[in-house]
């Protein structure tokens, strides 16, 4: 059994009262003191430490002026609430710690009955209960996921979508913040088509966000992320009668921001993310004095993509 003490309205003589009654009815416990600053990263939390200790279920008790709440987790289904209104410190520790142990009961493990003549043990002290506190532990490990997915550019001057795939990698730093860096192009290439000719268009990208994940433990999630890059663009022209053409390539830089929907299942992700930007400065198409086209204003990349934790 885990018990995680919240590090933001706690109610530490909640706890202390909830790891006696434990005691007294025969769990083995674990407390570890929690590093969440929000109610729904305190969930999270808890579930992930309780899945991580191996424990049958995980608790923590907290409370925002007169009421006073105990949330408990067990394996994959959703943690319950539990409240109390505080009228009596010490009664209403006792209300809120039986009406825990009251529904674990449906998952108790089998207990040795004492004996009749056996004295009933006493309940251990507040001083024993802090004794198994374990110290601040390190941010859980950085999450990996490699992405690998392909769609297309809608841009500014281009007569269609231009073919896309590309391969990034996240990582999450400091929960729900992250990084995530990627290469994309186009594997066949896009055209544009002014007055004074055509071009065939191919384009390489590397571009790197800042990331921040609301929900970084369920199942649907939102990733969003603000960053910038460089795209090398090559054309080769065909010219209208009456035009010369020539054949150039250019890199510029990019800024973009991204939304990515995503679903979890398991260590595999599916996501639906689309990348609006633009080039700086846009490509211009010229013929003698007059600019034709101009590539990049916006420039929006949408893209469907597999992602694997590693």
């Amino acid at each position: 059994m885990l018990v995680l003490e919240a590090p933001t309205d706690g109610w530490k003589e909640g706890v202390q009262a909830l790891v006696a009654e434990l005691l007294t009815s025969g769990y083995e416990l674990t407390v570890r003191g929690g590093h969440a600053r929000s109610p729904d990263q305190l969930e999270d939390e808890l579930q992930r430490e309780a899945a991580e200790a191996g424990a049958v279920a995980g608790v923590t008790v907290t409370r925002t002026d007169n009421r006073a709440s105990a949330w408990l987790c067990r394996g994959v289904n959703p943690c319950e609430q539990l409240e109390i209104e505080i009228a009596d410190d010490e009664l209403s520790r006792s209300r809120l710690a039986l009406a825990v142990l009251e529904r674990l009961r449906p998952i108790e493990l089998p207990l040795t009955v004492p004996t009749p003549k056996a004295a009933p043990r006493p309940a251990p002290s507040s001083a024993n209960a802090r004794l198994a506190v374990e110290p601040p532990r390190p941010p859980s490990a950085r999450l990996f996921r490699v992405w690998v997915g392909g769609g297309g550019v809608l841009s500014s001057g281009i007569a269609g979508p231009l073919p896309w795939v590309g391969a990034s990698l996240g990582a999450t730093l400091n929960a729900p913040w992250g990084l995530e860096v990627g290469l994309a192009g186009s594997p066949l290439p896009g055209s544009a088509h002014s007055y004074a000719g055509s071009l065939s268009l191919r384009a390489l990208q590397g571009i790197g966000f800042a990331t921040f994940e609301p929900f970084p433990r369920r199942k649907l999630g939102l990733s969003l992320g603000l960053g910038g890059g460089a795209v090398h663009v090559r054309e080769s022209a065909t010219p209208a009668p009456g035009f010369d053409a020539f054949s150039r390539s250019a890199t510029v830089a990019v800024v973009s921001a991204r939304a990515r929907l995503q679903y979890r299942a398991g260590p595999v992700y599916l996501g639906l993310a689309i990348d609006p930007g633009m080039l700086v400065p846009a490509l211009k198409v010229e013929a003698g004095a007059a600019t034709v086209l101009r590539i990049g204003r916006p420039w929006v990349a949408l893209q469907g993509s597999l992602g694997l934790v590693l």
